[in-house]
């Protein structure tokens, strides 16, 4: 058992304490034993004396005792007697030696202080371990006065006490044996709760709090266990609720979309989440407990985060990261952090990416603008005109039909724009609804191809028709047949003289895919993202001439996406063009 235990030292403590009281005791016994079974001889010794005094009293003198009655009682009594008169001559001496003492310096001593009658029987000790004793005492014989000394020797008395304290060491060795098994027992009893609380305590300070203890008793230590375990319990929900509000707080940061960086009061960066480091193209070592003037390589947020730092106040402004790319327009919003007491903690910077809000409201204004120009060229050149003839050239009748002519096509030219225009505001609300029903697409394109007949006879050109059949879906006939026209009559405006438009399906599962193919004059890679844009135009004098307005692509993603179908295109210079459209046998409303 090791006693740096607490039930170690505990039993330790009591061990030593019952050895300590055991050796006492002991001691107290044997000296008490000793003392007892000494009184005892003295007093045997003392009546022995008696007897020889009483016979000594009965001799008529000193001068006529009877030496074999006091042998025989010497023997009797197994003592050495000696009888002294009035002035300590020896009138008897027994002669019997009892112990290693000379008598005669014995007698020398006594002689110097010898008893009177009211003394009694004084007891001289003849050595320094108590094991031989001298006994005198005063007698009357006839009328005569002397003494009577009686020399006793207690042989046996070592053994006696070595006896007596063999059976107390014996005794209180069993006494001790009990002791320590009871209170080993005991103390087991009472230290395994506390042990168990202890080490239950040990693992609730190691992060372990599913850890327990027993609960079996009633008393205080009882009491502890049940506190230990409501303690853990209290724990385990507290670092559980922490955890789970850990988990959400780092979800919601690294999924919320805005770039998030706290820095403390010294400068460095404490928290940064993955928007931020994808805004900058940074990874998290490079950046996570970096003072943020290093990390920051733009001025403008620097410029942000030092004012936030300076100023102790809420700070707004909109940069652009021109080393992104594509370049990046973010909205930073800088806070300081205040702690209990107003503590300085530091700041956390917010970067929300309005890229594209800012790509929207160039498109506002490009489309602003070209709705402008889309108008203003048809409405000039009527004013133009008219003013011409109001200022004298109408009385030409040439002139004057040939103006008429040019005004009407450029009023067809602006009722076309506006009307798309309309269309496309239509197609792009948000509760536009199609007019669903059966759309055979082999007898759509046919009716659209014997619409175009005409147009692609001028092109002295045809369209090719490779359809599978029966092609079948859900949709919007009349927006369906409205897409198909604007991809055919671009098709055909884009192409040289001579080639044909082809036309093929191609069944896929739950879908059908179209793909309308022409010969033309294609477009450059970059700007295949583009054509889809309101009014932008590859060829734009081509496009113009044709009677373009510039919006008949827009319209067409807007119809295909709303039968939640997707188009594509690709594309090389000289090369053609194939726009891909695929749409699900049925829609999903």
């Amino acid at each position: 058992m090791r006693l740096t235990s607490f039930k170690g030292r505990l039993l330790f403590a009591l061990i030593t304490l019952i050895v300590l009281v055991l050796v006492g005791l002991g001691i107290i016994i044997g000296e008490l034993v000793k003392s007892y079974y000494l009184n005892a001889l003295h007093s045997r010794i003392e009546k022995e004396m008696n007897i020889v005094i009483n016979q000594t009293e009965r001799e008529p003198s000193f001068n006529e005792l009877r030496s074999e009655l006091f042998d025989e009682l010497s023997d009797v009594l197994e003592t050495r007697i000696t009888i002294l008169n009035e002035d300590t001559d020896i009138v008897y001496d027994s002669g019997q030696a009892v112990s290693d003492v000379n008598h005669d310096l014995m007698l020398d001593e006594i002689d110097q202080s010898l008893p009177g009658p009211s003394n009694g029987i004084v007891r001289f000790p003849a050595d320094t371990d108590d094991t031989s004793f001298y006994y005198i005492s005063n007698v009357q014989t006839g009328s005569e006065s002397g003494y009577v000394v009686l020399a006793a020797a207690f042989d046996n008395l070592e053994n006696v006490y070595r006896q007596i304290w063999l059976i107390l060491a014996i005794t209180l060795g069993a006494a001790l044996g009990m002791i320590i098994y009871i209170g080993a027992r005991i103390t087991n009893q009472y230290t395994k709760p506390i042990e168990s609380a202890t080490e239950v305590a040990i693992q609730l300070a190691k992060g372990n709090y599913k850890a327990r203890t027993f609960e079996d008793r009633a008393d205080e230590t009882g009491m502890l266990s049940n506190a230990i375990n409501i303690l853990a319990r209290n724990l385990q929900e507290m670092v559980s609720e922490q955890s789970v509000q850990q988990d959400r707080l780092k979800t919601l940061i690294e999924n919320m979309g805005s770039g998030l960086i706290m820095i403390d009061k010294q400068g460095y960066i404490v928290l940064v989440n993955r928007p931020f480091l994808n805004f900058f193209h940074s990874d998290l070592e490079d950046v996570l407990n970096e003072s943020y003037v290093s990390v920051f390589k733009n001025k403008q947020v620097n410029a942000l985060a030092e004012e936030v730092f300076l100023t102790e106040q809420r700070v707004r402004k909109q940069i652009l990261i021109e080393e992104a790319f594509p370049q990046k327009h973010l909205e930073v919003y800088g806070a300081p952090i205040i702690g209990e007491r107003s503590a300085w903690q530091g700041i956390v910077l917010v970067f929300h990416d309005i890229s594209e809000l800012k790509k929207l409201e160039q498109m506002r204004k490009d489309f602003v603008a070209n709705v402008s120009h889309e108008v203003k060229t048809p409405i000039t050149s009527i004013k133009g005109f008219t003013e011409t003839l109001l200022d004298g050239a109408m009385n030409d009748k040439g002139a004057l039909e040939s103006f008429l002519q040019i005004i009407a096509k450029e009023s067809d030219r602006l009722q076309m724009l506006i009307q798309d225009l309309l269309e496309l505001s239509r197609v792009e609300q948000q509760g536009f609804k199609l007019n669903l029903g059966q759309v055979d697409i082999v007898e759509t394109l046919n009716d659209v191809a014997v619409m175009l007949e005409q147009k692609a006879d001028q092109k002295n050109a045809s369209i090719q028709l490779d359809l599978e059949t029966p092609l079948v879906i859900e949709g919007d006939a009349d927006r369906l047949k409205q897409v198909f026209i604007n991809l055919l009559t671009n098709a055909l405006t884009y192409s040289y003289a001579g080639q044909d438009i082809v036309v093929k399906s191609k069944k896929l599962k739950n879908k059908i895919q179209l793909q309308f193919i022409d010969q033309g004059i294609g477009m450059e890679k970059e700007e295949l993202s583009r054509i889809f844009e309101r009014f932008y135009r590859v060829d734009k004098a081509r496009s113009r001439n044709s009677g373009g307005t510039g919006l008949g692509l827009a319209i067409v993603k807007h119809i295909i996406e709303v039968h939640n179908g997707e188009i594509a295109v690709e594309s090389e210079p000289e090369k053609g063009t194939v726009f891909t459209i695929t749409l699900p046998i049925k829609v999903n409303k």
